[in-house]
C-alpha cells in the first residue's frame, strides 16, 4: 500500500491525503508567494494531481495572472478560515503543490530546494548544503538554470 499523509487547512473543513513522496518540496523566495501567504517565502511539496485527494469541503480558488499575463496561478483555499492548502499553474499540468504547514506532520518531507533567492527579504537566511537558485530551477524555455550550494548559511541580503 502507498504511503499517505494527511493534512487541511486550520479551522478542518478543508482536508486531503496525499499519496507517496512528493516530487520535490520547493522554498519559494518570489514576490508572488511572499503578497499570498503574507510571509517572507511559501514551502510547497509537488505532487502528481492524481496522488492527491481532497475530503470534507472543497477548496475554494483564486486565479492570478503571471507577470505577461499568459498563465494563470490558482491557490486553493479554505472558504471558511482562508489557509491556502494548496496551488496549481497552467504552466505545470498535472502537478498539484500542497503548502507544507498543512500537513498534519509537516515535518516529513524534507526542502530540496530553494528556488527565486534573489527576491528573498532581508534577514532570511538561505541554507548550506541545499541547491538554491536565484529564479526557477527552470526558464520557461525548458532551459535547467544553474544552482548554487553554500557551505554555511548565507544571508539573503550578502546574497544580493
Amino acid at each position: 500500500m502507498s504511503e499517505v499523509h494527511e493534512g487541511g487547512c486550520l479551522c478542518g473543513l478543508v482536508r486531503y491525503r496525499a499519496k507517496g513522496q512528493p516530487l520535490r518540496t520547493l522554498v519559494c523566495h518570489c514576490t508572488f508567494c511572499q503578497k499570498f501567504t503574507g510571509s517572507s517565502y511559501n514551502v510547497e511539496s509537488m505532487f502528481p494531481d492524481w496522488g492527491v485527494e481532497f475530503y470534507g469541503e472543497m477548496p475554494r480558488r483564486y486565479s492570478h495572472p503571471s507577470d505577461d499575463g499568459s498563465r494563470q496561478a490558482h491557490i486553493h483555499f479554505c472558504g471558511n478560515c482562508g489557509t491556502t492548502v494548496s496551488l496549481t499553474f497552467d504552466r505545470s499540468p498535472g502537478i498539484r503543490c500542497i503548502s507544507r504547514g498543512t500537513f498534519d506532520d509537516p515535518d516529513w518531507v524534507c526542502v530540496t530546494a530553494n528556488i527565486w533567492t534573489r527576491s528573498a527579504q532581508s534577514g532570511v537566511a538561505l541554507p548550506a548544503h541545499i541547491d538554491c537558485y536565484r529564479s526557477g530551477r527552470i526558464a520557461l524555455d525548458g532551459t535547467p538554470q544553474p544552482a548554487e550550494r553554500f557551505d554555511h548559511p548565507v544571508m539573503a541580503i550578502d546574497d544580493a
